[in-house]
């Protein structure tokens, strides 16, 4: 078999550990692939990315950010600063940045990355809309939230006019927007946002964690709302959902349940009112 061939085998075998939930079996795949891409081989990116998620599924965070950083500047170099695959390596760093609590480093370096995109890629481009997703969520932890807003409204005109109104994109750019209008004080708002969300995914997956999550999400923002039996429903819907996928016993699972005792008690106490 050509080395080429050989290579996209073991890449392919590492990735599917990692997709198949063995990161750990997947990090020592990656790194044994390392010494056959030294750099300035582009292939090293796929590696080093590789590698970078599985220390990150690890918890290994600090080691990730070297392995996406190596990345990133060996992207700069193959390809130049204002590539659009350098756009991803800077996102895959700020990523990490902000879950090591450099907030602001984390959203300096998405702009930058939506900065090229938009420069180089055309406007409804679906990694523009990617990119403003990523950038919203760290500007939503900053808790600059018209930013974060516009961006998440940008992202989300583009995924409808790319995809139509029910995709899980579109979802997923409800939802947050449900999260952010809660963090605003509107619990109304980010219900109806949810709802949505809910709807778009009980439609395209059926029962699923992701389903379920959005429930969840539901009950939470009713409740916010004080509509005490309308989210118990749907935090009811979500355990069920969470029940029929084996996840009963789960983190998810358990803040549903203890927000359901809250709506229960809530409206015990409003009925007696």
């Amino acid at each position: 078999m050509e080395k080429s061939a050989m290579f996209s085998l073991r890449l392919q075998e590492a990735e599917d550990l990692l997709s198949g939930g063995d990161p750990a079996a997947a990090e020592n795949a990656f790194r044994a692939l390392l010494p056959g891409v030294p750099p300035p081989s582009p292939a090293r990116v796929l590696v080093l990315n590789g590698l970078g998620r599985c220390l990150h599924a690890l918890s290994r965070n600090a080691e990730a950010e070297r392995s996406f950083t190596e990345a990133l500047e060996l992207l700069r170099t193959t390809f130049g600063p204002r590539h659009p695959h350098v756009s991803g390596g800077l996102q895959n760093v700020a990523r990490l940045r902000a879950e090591c609590g450099a907030v602001e480093e984390a959203i300096t370096l998405g702009r930058e990355a939506l900065d090229i995109l938009k420069e180089t890629c055309e406007p409804e481009d679906p990694r523009v809309a990617e990119a403003q997703l990523n950038l919203s969520s760290h500007q939503y932890t900053a808790g600059d939230f018209d930013a974060a807003e516009a961006n998440l409204r940008a992202a989300l005109e583009i995924w409808e006019r790319r995809e139509g109104p029910r995709s899980m994109a579109v979802s997923t750019c409800l939802n947050n927007l449900g999260r952010l209008y809660e963090r605003r004080g509107d619990a109304r708002a980010g219900a109806s946002f949810h709802r949505r969300a809910v709807e778009i995914r009980t439609e395209l997956l059926g029962d699923h964690p992701e389903t379920a999550f959005s429930l969840g999400n539901l009950g939470a923002a009713l409740a916010g709302d004080g509509r005490w039996r309308e989210a118990a429903e749907a935090l009811e819907a979500a355990l069920a959902c969470h029940e029929r996928l084996g996840r009963a016993d789960g983190e998810e699972a358990a803040v549903c349940r203890a927000n359901l005792r809250l709506c229960r008690d809530a409206s015990a106490a409003a009925g007696k009112a």
